[in-house]
């Protein structure tokens, strides 16, 4: 079965009731997620969901994309 927000587990949903710019409905489906790239690239921790804040190293990475 291909992956869906539709056949989603709901303990699997953002608290930010998910959507197109979601980093959790986008990773789930396979879409691409900017922030992750520029987390990994500089080995940083992923964001668990929407509402996670960034760390201090996370937003000195991501300012210049605001």
């Amino acid at each position: 079965m291909k992956k869906s927000v539709d056949n989603m587990n709901t303990e699997k949903i953002c608290p930010c009731g998910g959507g197109q710019s979601c980093i959790v409905d986008r990773r789930f489906v396979g879409d691409f997620v900017h922030e992750d790239d520029l987390f990994n690239e500089s080995k940083l921790p992923l964001r668990k969901n929407c509402y996670t804040k960034f760390t201090k190293e996370q937003y000195e990475k991501i300012k210049h994309f605001f």
